[in-house]
């Protein structure tokens, strides 16, 4: 394989790793399973998965930083 596919596609993959442990680290007050789907979902399709199910997310259960 061309070495600029394997590099994209490792980045791809530190990408999904990232938005599925930005999801776990959250300090959004919702249940395990719901925090168990947004990490699945982050992990499967990255950033899409983790802003997608974001906005589910009540606003009142999302913390100010």
């Amino acid at each position: 394989m061309d070495i600029n596919i394997m590099v994209m596609l490792a980045g791809l993959l530190v990408l999904h790793f990232l938005f599925a442990f930005r999801a776990f680290k959250s300090k959004v007050h919702i249940s395990t399973n719901k925090k168990c789907f947004w990490c699945l979902l982050s992990l499967l399709f990255g950033p899409l998965g983790y802003y997608s199910y974001h906005g589910f997310i009540p606003l009142d259960a999302i913390l100010k930083d």
